[in-house]
């Protein structure tokens, strides 16, 4: 039995990022949006009233997907 280690490490890091998303929705969507204008900002720092849970239900649902498919490649590789 081989295991095609490319195929193993995606499948980690698709888990991992994968808990990341569903785990911290809020944080994730902070993190990519730094980059906006002080103009754009709504609320206080730190506050995560401006991240609609519409938006946060987006990113939990990637992080779902990223851990069925890091899963799914986990398998392939050590089946």
């Amino acid at each position: 039995m081989t295991v095609d280690l490319r195929t193993l490490l995606a499948a980690v890091l698709g888990v991992g990022l994968g808990l990341l998303l569903v785990a911290a929705p809020a944080s994730v969507i902070r993190v990519q949006t730094a980059g906006r204008l002080p103009s754009d900002r709504g609320g206080e720092y730190g506050d995560d009233a401006g991240v609609p849970g519409r938006t946060r239900r987006l990113v939990q649902g990637l992080g779902v997907v990223l851990v069925g498919a890091g899963l799914y490649f986990g398998w392939v590789a050590l089946g």
